[in-house]
């Protein structure tokens, strides 16, 4: 089962609004503040963060200003949002960017904000090891697990997140509102999405026998943040 915002059939209104919507949520419950304080510990050499499958760029955008490891954010996505939010430090690929096809260049810091699971673990394995050959990095950031704690929590999120924040989301739409209150296909596409992430998402256990097997150098980590726990993968370049 794949989610709604990955089939190119699927409105590219609707995956705007979702993608909207979501990214509002995990910067106003302040989801990514323990990868940004892990960030922080580590000795990193100052250099570009690409951002892929950004959605809305706002988890990127909110990582990249609280960090302060990173001399630029480009945003890039395979279904690029036309209402993604802008900042002056911040550049939009226009163009659709797919991760699968894409060229990594070395000296560049790759991120990927809660979509690792969108790919199978071969296509995991894949970027992983391209990522490594370029001679770039990358942190690869999951906020999901298969646990039924947190399906519970992502159908309460999604539902009750979208019936009382979808007013506050910016950049502000009034098809955001009429998809949400008169004709309410996003109390059903966002909780739905929602819902096949967390089937299709995988523990950090998972991860650590998936890449540390493969590519000894990948680093696998559960960071406690609250209720959210946060599964980090650091990609190093190859020596």
């Amino acid at each position: 089962m794949r989610e709604l915002e990955d089939l190119s059939w699927f409105p590219a209104a609707l995956r705007d609004f979702q993608t909207g919507s979501i990214g509002f949520l995990v910067t106003r419950f302040r989801v990514y503040d323990a990868f940004v304080v892990y960030l922080r510990t580590l000795s990193l050499t100052r250099q570009p963060m690409w951002d892929l499958c950004s959605g809305s760029g706002e988890a990127a955008i909110s990582i990249f200003k609280g960090s302060g490891r990173f001399t630029a954010l480009t945003l890039s996505d395979k279904f690029p949002n036309k209402a993604a939010l802008r900042d002056g430090r911040s550049t939009h690929v226009p163009r659709p960017v797919d991760v699968l096809d894409m060229r990594f260049e070395r000296g560049t810091c790759y991120t990927m904000f809660n979509a690792l699971h969108h790919f199978s673990d071969a296509e995991k394995l894949g970027i992983a090891q391209r990522i490594q050959e370029s001679g770039a990095t990358a942190f690869f950031v999951e906020v999901l697990e298969p646990r039924a704690s947190c399906l519970l929590k992502v159908l309460f999120v999604t539902v009750a997140g979208t019936l009382l924040l979808t007013p506050f989301v910016r950049p502000f739409s009034f098809w955001r509102l009429f998809f949400t209150y008169i004709l309410p296909v996003n109390l059903f596409t966002i909780p739905f999405d929602g819902i096949v992430s967390v089937l299709r998402s995988r523990s950090a256990q998972h991860y650590q026998a998936l890449f540390t097997s493969a590519h000894p150098a990948i680093q696998v980590h559960r960071l406690k943040n609250g209720r959210s726990p946060l599964i980090v993968i650091r990609i190093h370049s190859n020596p």
